[in-house]
């Protein structure tokens, strides 16, 4: 072979090895080292294909690897081998490969493989990695490597890493005293920009929104913590600093104090003391959630728009860049910055003048470090970024993410619309795979300074060849700080004549300019377009009548806190088993349970056709008008918890489908809407998932996992408001007692009177007892629990052969859960059975089929008779129930198969008229 054509031969062998390995015939499973090698062989050949590097290679280190991966391939032959089975020459495996590649059509007769000893696969990885470091030494310096003016000691290096150093400090005073009494401290948000020097001393002040849990919306207290104590520089970040008891014992205190103040809370530490100084005035304006804008709002416009329109200036980019890689370097790879950390968590915070717009050097990150309670533990659990490192080919995840961020803002295109196989399950590594793809656009199109900043930080360049060194090293902190935010700031002034210390002075005009028409627009609609009250006593209201501009219920920030908080125990009253009565599944069923593959099966077919049928919600803006009435849903449960993450967006607001929250239990504030024991927050999240296109209104009714005659008059007072004030369409109970309750009884014939559908969970206590209150009660919807395969379940009470015993899904059903409830579960979700589990999904199957006929009445011909009104009707809708329960399961159970409506062959208008058919022939 001529030695000319052996760099494309590897190049095609390496391409192959990085697209897909090579699968050889094994009788057992590979062994976790196997595994792992053949991960780390793909990757080291993918590195190697993308670098293309092959022609520089020296012509006996070509040879070398060639002999080594002519060793590593094997062929077989359909047909017995002979001289023409493989191409002439040397190499021939390698050749048959290449050909393959190039014709995958042709069938030639072979089939190719790898070999089975590990002894062949390491001599490849040991030759991969010896190109790599023949290929660093042959790298340009001016490209890869600071120039000669470039000096590692100079003055803006040093006070990077002081500054650094100071943060370290405040993590440590803050996990040491920052003891929460309240028991409402939720974290803190901290903003982004380079400290200014003082002329006295060198000291580092950091601008920062403490979180307090209130209900409608998380309040944030504006501060200003500046650090003046020295650093140890023998101790490790994550070490806690040993000092006494500050001089500022209750952190919490000043917060909570300083609340609803127009001035800002000032705090000063020193040598690891906090000391509160005088009050400053505020920079930024409301103390509400719904005043700022998260990057991720940025990249949502840019994907609507068309052409080579920017929803930020080339120069706001360049400058956000330039912040972000400066400023987050005292964060990077310390407990402060998670491995969660992407766009989203990057914020803007509305300035005091509304007139002005948010200063794009100063932007917020949303950080994890939460308080400590009382009771010695954190009101939340920090994911451990060793999991993630472990996980990740890049050596720093945090730097990764900021890497990715580069690529990201570069084109205000998130990763994920850049990943070519949808099916592919996003992770760090594939996030990274998809950035070196980007990259060799930003080669073509960033500035070459850009490029390689990027580039740094996907390839972890500032880390010292051949020495074993992590981010703690002031060496390695230093290169990142030469690689990645010099050269930014080279690109910044290449074009426009700034350096780092003048982004601090930009005027108002400067900073228009960056932000663009188009991202002036954005502002405007994602700070403006939710003022909330901060009147606590309105919280659960909603006006008589319904408006689009009616208040939602404002964002609780999870950016700041996602686990659920400690809440102090509550006194246990001891009752007689005979006066109170379970939440069903709360106690019956633990939640110990595993969600079942049928189960899950179930709710998928569930989803897939509603999904068909329903068109999603869609929130509308403030004075809009709304084409289709949302149909309205109230859960009467535990409450709820209000720091799930399955609860929050991007942007860490609440689901915006969540109306209103209010508790009715009586001796509690409106406004403690806590879930104590998940049966809430499980429910909520059911129907939250089988009614996508309704809006969702809260009515806590207990704390506790049993019920007594005092809960009585609260559920009263709970449905009569839902149904006065909440104007809801259906009210999903999954609860019941053995008695009637006259006020109750009221309460529910009110609602029935109102056209309000009901649905409640039959009992759990199998055939010992009967359907409890108010399901039995008439015209109410009891509902039955089934398995994932139409069975009833063992502990529903015997069906009622003089009634209808609708029943569908309520076995090992996975749905949001309180992190951290007493039964120690550290995940989000859950799975939970009963006919309480049965219940919600039966009312949200329930609102998908009001809101699709809803949806199809606004293409009916005017003056035609609208099936929305008949279907409010509990005979309409137990009519229509009724049509998807054709099949009778066990013993009399009516099991409830939502495809018999939502066929997925059939087209809207026809399941339009198939409902319109039993209107028809509803008395015949």
């Amino acid at each position: 072979m001529d030695v000319d054509e052996t760099p494309g031969l590897l190049r095609s062998v390496f391409g192959f090895l990085a697209r897909k390995p090579l699968q050889r015939p094994i009788k057992k499973p590979k062994s976790l080292r196997a595994r792992t090698q053949d991960a780390w062989l793909q990757t080291d050949a993918f590195l190697q294909h993308d670098a293309n590097t092959f022609d520089e290679m020296e012509p006996e280190q070509r040879k070398r690897t060639l002999h080594a991966l002519e060793g590593y391939i094997e062929v077989n032959a359909d047909r017995e081998l002979d001289s023409n089975s493989l191409p002439e020459g040397p190499y021939p495996k390698l050749q048959a490969l290449r050909n393959m590649v190039d014709s995958p059509n042709s069938d030639q007769g072979l089939t190719i493989h790898i070999g089975k000893r590990s002894r062949q696969r390491d001599q490849i990885i040991e030759e991969i990695e010896q190109m790599e470091r023949d290929s660093k030494r042959r790298r340009v310096i001016t490209r890869e490597e600071p120039s000669a003016s470039e000096n590692l000691e100079d003055a803006d290096t040093d006070f990077a890493m002081l500054t650094r150093r100071h943060l370290v400090s405040l993590d440590n005073a803050l996990r040491k005293q920052w003891v929460c009494v309240c028991q409402k401290c939720s974290g803190l948000s901290v903003r982004l920009s380079l400290p200014q020097k003082k002329d006295s001393k060198v000291e580092t002040s950091f601008h920062v929104f403490f979180g307090v849990r209130s209900v409608p919306a998380t309040s944030l207290q504006e501060a200003k913590i500046t650090i003046k104590d020295a650093y140890n520089r023998g101790r490790s970040l994550s070490a806690p600093a040993d000092s006494g008891a500050g001089d500022l014992a209750h952190i919490c205190q000043s917060i909570t104090d300083s609340l609803g103040q127009q001035n800002c809370l000032h705090l000063t530490l020193e040598h690891g003391i906090f000391q509160r100084l005088r009050p400053q005035p505020k920079t930024f304006g409301g103390d509400k959630m719904s005043r700022t804008m998260s990057l991720a709002a940025l990249f949502k416009r840019q994907q609507e728009l068309r052409g080579s329109s920017s929803a930020l200036s080339l120069k706001g980019k360049r400058v956000l860049a330039i912040t972000l890689a400066s400023a987050l370097l005292p964060f990077l790879e310390t407990p402060w910055l998670q491995p969660s950390f992407n766009h989203s968590k990057i914020l803007f915070f509305q300035p005091l003048e509304d007139e002005q717009l948010p200063d794009i050097t100063k932007p917020f990150i949303a950080m994890e470090h939460i308080p400590i309670t009382t009771a010695g533990k954190k009101t939340g659990t920090n994911v451990s970024s060793s999991d993630v490192s472990n996980q990740s080919i890049h050596p720093n995840a945090s730097v990764l993410a900021l890497g990715i961020l580069l690529c990201e803002l570069h084109h205000l295109t998130s990763v994920e619309h850049w990943q070519k196989d949808a099916d592919t399950e996003r992770n760090v590594n594939t996030d990274w795979y998809t950035c070196l793809e980007i990259l060799k656009t930003l080669e073509a199109e960033a500035g070459l300074d850009y490029y390689l900043a990027t580039k740094a930080c996907l390839h972890w360049e500032y880390l010292p060849a051949g020495q074993d060194a992590d981010f703690e090293s002031e060496t390695v902190q230093r290169l990142f700080y030469q690689n990645v935010v010099k050269r930014l700031e080279a690109e910044m002034f290449k074009s426009w004549r700034l350096r780092v210390e003048d982004l601090g002075s930009f005027d108002s005009q400067e900073n228009e300019n960056c932000w663009g028409s188009i991202g002036r627009e954005v502002v405007r609609l994602e700070t403006g377009k939710n003022d909330f009250s901060t009147n606590t006593n309105d919280v659960g209201r909603s006006p008589a009548q319904r408006s689009m501009s009616e208040n939602v219920l404002p964002s609780f920030n999870s950016d700041m806190v996602v686990q659920k908080s400690a809440q102090p125990a509550r006194a246990q009253v001891t009752e007689d088993s005979t006066n109170s009565l379970y939440f069903f599944d709360a106690s019956h069923q633990t939640g110990c349970e595993q969600e079942n593959p049928l189960s899950r099966k179930w709710m998928d077919n569930l989803l897939s056709s509603i999904n068909q049928f329903v068109d999603p919600f869609e929130p509308v803006q403030a004075g809009a008008l709304q084409t289709v009435e949302s149909v309205r849903i109230a859960i009467l449960d535990s409450g709820f918890d209000a720091e799930n993450p399955l609860l929050r967006d991007d942007l860490g607001r609440i689901d915006p489908r969540i109306k209103a929250a209010q508790s009715f239990v009586h001796d509690t504030e409106p406004q403690d809407i806590r879930d104590e024991i998940g049966h809430g927050t499980h429910a909520l999240g059911l129907l939250l998932t089988v009614a996508p296109c309704a809006e969702i209104y809260i009515g806590k009714i207990a704390h506790r996992a049993t019920l007594n005659r005092n809960t009585y008059d609260d559920i009263a007072k709970a449905i009569n408001h839902a149904v006065s004030e909440w104007k809801v369409d259906i009210i999903s109970m999954s609860f019941g007692i053995r008695e009637y309750n006259q006020p109750m009884k009221r309460a529910i014939s009110n609602a029935l009177h109102s056209q309000t559908l009901l649905f409640a969970a039959a009992s759990n206590d199998g055939a010992n007892l009967g359907r409890a209150f108010p399901a039995k009660y008439p015209s109410i919807f009891c509902i039955h629990s089934t398995d994932g395969n139409g069975n009833p379940s063992a502990f529903n009470p015997t069906a009622d052969d003089k009634d209808v015993n609708f029943s569908l899904l309520g076995e090992n059903v996975s749905s949001y859960w309180p992190v951290g409830l007493a039964n120690g579960l550290s995940e989000p979700v859950n799975a939970m059975s009963g006919t309480s589990v049965a219940t919600p999904i039966a009312a949200g199957l329930a609102a998908s089929v009001l809101s699709f006929v809803r949806q199809q009445d606004q293409h009916a011909r005017v003056g035609s008779d609208l099936l929305g009104p008949w279907l409010k009707d509990v005979h309409s809708m137990d009519m229509v129930l009724k049509s998807m329960a054709s099949q009778t399961r066990g013993a009399g159970y009516n099991y409830i198969r939502p495809s018999e409506l939502f066929d997925k062959g059939a087209s809207r208008e026809k399941v339009y008229d198939k409902i319109k058919d039993l209107r028809r022939h509803m008395y015949d």
